[in-house]
């Protein structure tokens, strides 16, 4: 029995962390390669990107192997950038609380020149 209840903990415990995390969504950022090489090594400036849509803003996360990144958020609607800043090295948070409901398309350009791609959705009640 002490174990049914240790599991049940466990689960409960593991929801609940899960739950606080939800409305974090990760955005799979693609390295755009023009090389005809067989390996492909991710570079040492990829960075991470997550879509926060309780704050409404994209986060950006780097380890300095950048100077800087710049950032444009294309509306896949209309082809359009709605949104272009440059960000630091060790990355930032990108305001989107200003674009509507929509499916758009991030780029980051790293100051080495490899860009990363991404796709988000923004979907309010």
């Amino acid at each position: 029995m002490k174990l049914n209840g240790f599991v049940f903990i466990v689960m409960y415990l593991s929801s609940c962390l899960l739950s606080c995390f939800a409305d974090e969504a990760s955005i799979n950022l693609q390295y755009q390669t023009h090389d005809n090489h067989l390996e492909h090594f991710l570079p040492a400036d990829m960075p991470g990107a997550y879509f926060d849509s309780d704050e409404m803003e994209i986060i950006i996360e780097a380890d300095g192997f950048a100077d800087y990144y710049v950032v444009n958020i294309i509306s896949q609607v209309t082809m359009q950038s709605v949104i272009y800043t440059q960000i630091s090295g060790y990355g930032d948070t990108v305001d989107v609380s200003s674009l509507p409901d929509g499916y758009y398309r991030l780029v980051i350009t790293s100051s080495n020149n490899n860009v990363f791609e991404g796709y988000f959705t923004i979907e309010t009640e």
